[in-house]
This record gives C-alpha cells, structure tokens and sequence, in this order.
C-alpha cells in the first residue's frame, strides 16, 4: 500500500461522512418539503459545499505519485478534510434535534458560521496549495491559487452586506468559481 492509498482511505470518511451531511439535509428538508419554507441562499451555500467537497476530494488525486508524504503534509490534507466537514455539518439543518423548517431563519441565523467556515476553507486552501507546489512538486497546486483566491471577495461580500442580492451573488459566484476551478484544472482525471 502507498503512502497515498493509506492515507486518502482515512480521508474518505471524513469526506464520506461530510457528503452524509448534506444528503440527509436534503432528503429531510424533501421529506418535510410541506412545511419547509424554502431560503435560495441557503441552498446556493449547501450546493456550494457540496461542489467544494466534490473538487477537493478530485484534488487529492494529484499526490497518488508522491513515493513519500510528510508529516506537515499528512496534518494539511487531515485539516482541510476537517474544514470541509464543519462547513458540509453547519450548511446543514438538524431537523431531527429541533431545527425549524424555516430555512429563511436557519440562513439569517447560522450564515454567518458556515461563510466564515468557507472562509477559512479558502484561506487553508491557499495555505495548502503553496505548500504542496513549493514544497512537494505538486506545480499545479501553486498555480491554482489564481482562482482560489478569487473566492475571497464574494465570502466577504455575503459576510458583510445582508441585503437579498448580496445573499444569492455571493454563493452564486462562488459555485460559478468552484465549477470553473473543476473545468480548468480537473476536466479528466488520469494515470
């Protein structure tokens, strides 16, 4: 077993149980469609993590041919994994412990948590990518920064401005960003 195959097995439960997240959220918030009062933002933020989670996890891909990962780069990948679990977790109503089926409230009152957890995925994003193009040849990975870092200003917009247009641009640019981040550095994924 490589380096790689032994270590992305353990990340894949901490990305399986991030993905469990989301597709109980939604198949509760189905099952309850009746009462649910539908927020857009917040189901532009939970397809937001769902993209996300999708492409990091297609990005671990790049280290398959690394014959040896660092300690620092072990703990890296294992933070990033659990940054994108928290926000998956907090994007995602608890109906079953109580959360109201009012979405609309659910995003005015918890919004700010899962922005600011998208925030710091960035900000570790571009932490690790630096880390992985300067110090494990992973070339790529410095160079994708360019459109990591265009992710900043929407998180800062959807933080700090409340009104309605602001709450569906911010995670509307976002997704556009993550989709095209897949397009340009992961169109196919091969040996």
């Amino acid at each position: 077993m490589s380096p790689f195959e032994f270590i992305i097995l353990f990340l894949s439960f901490i990305y399986s149980l991030a993905l469990t997240h989301l597709l109980f959220a939604w198949t509760r918030m189905i099952r309850h469609r009746r009462q649910l009062v539908i927020s857009s933002p917040h189901l532009l933020w939970m397809l937001v993590a769902l993209f996300n989670l999708a492409v990091d996890w297609i990005s671990l891909w790049d280290f398959r041919d690394l014959a040896a990962l660092s300690l620092a780069t072990i703990a890296s990948a294992l933070l990033f994994g659990v940054v994108n679990y928290a926000l998956c977790a907090l994007v995602s109503p608890d109906f079953e412990a109580g959360e109201t089926y009012d979405l609309k409230n659910f995003h005015a009152r918890e919004g700010q948590t899962y922005m600011l957890a998208y925030l710091v995925m960035i900000l570790s994003s571009i932490a690790f990518n630096f880390l992985a193009g300067a110090e494990l040849g992973v070339e790529k990975w410095g160079n994708e920064n360019t459109l990591v870092m265009l992710q900043v200003p929407p998180v800062l917009l959807g933080l700090a401005v409340k009104r309605t247009w602001s709450q569906l641009l911010a995670p509307a640019l976002l997704l556009a960003l993550t989709i095209s981040y897949a397009v340009v550095y992961y169109p196919v994924l091969a040996r």
